[in-house]
């Protein structure tokens, strides 16, 4: 096995290993908190552990190229919809988080 497939089969790796571990975090928080953001990272999380294992599939299996292609488009549908509710979910964190930070600091939503 050449040294660039080694090094894009331990991206990939990685990138799945970093998905895993960032679901299991999400997954924990949303069971103690309930909060939907985490629903939202989840679902990103979901999305970017797929679009990582498309990726793999052509280190294991040989396409045609309009196969390959068709693959490639799949896996990007995947981290396109994986970035949108990574963001959402981001977003959605940091606005609760500032309402949870004025309320503990006596300031209404409205007053800040």
């Amino acid at each position: 096995m050449n040294t660039l497939r080694m090094i894009w089969l331990a991206t990939i790796v990685l990138g799945i290993g970093v998905e895993v571990i960032l679901f299991s975090l999400q997954a924990s928080a949303l069971r103690r908190y309930g909060h939907s953001s985490f629903w939202l990272l989840i679902v990103g999380s979901v999305c970017a552990a797929v679009y990582a294992a498309i990726g793999a599939v052509p280190y294991f299996i040989t396409l045609s190229t309009a196969a390959l292609t068709n693959l490639l488009g799949v896996g990007l549908a995947f981290a396109l919809v994986g970035v949108i509710f990574g963001v959402w979910g981001t977003a959605s964190l940091f606005r609760r988080f500032g309402q949870l930070h004025r309320a503990s600091i006596g300031v209404s939503d409205e007053a800040a």
